[in-house]
């Protein structure tokens, strides 16, 4: 099962482009500096989303073939094994009511 915090994408995972200098008549070194933050975030929630297809594929494929129906248990204890809590105690509150 992944776990949502495997999905960050890391610095390493950026293609940092070297910032472009140039000087100015104050005599300081200046630089601008572009961050794909757009990119970023595109990419981020591609990646988040084709995480999370693939737990709920596995946990489909799983119990395909334990041949047994869903149950509110099996739901709590993969929403907790993929990092989201506060998804289960949803569950959990819905069953005691």
């Amino acid at each position: 099962m992944t776990h949502w915090k495997e999905t960050l994408i890391k610095s390493s995972d950026i293609q940092w482009k070297r910032p472009r200098m140039k000087s100015t008549d104050d005599d300081r070194l200046d630089f601008d500096l572009h961050l794909p933050f757009t990119g970023l975030f595109n990419a981020q929630a591609k990646r988040a989303f084709a995480a999370g297809m693939m737990a709920m594929l596995q946990f489909h494929v799983k119990q395909q073939e334990d041949k047994h129906s869903i149950e509110v248990g099996d739901l709590i204890a993969l929403f907790n094994e993929c990092g989201l809590p506060e998804v289960a105690k949803q569950f959990v509150k819905d069953e005691t009511e």
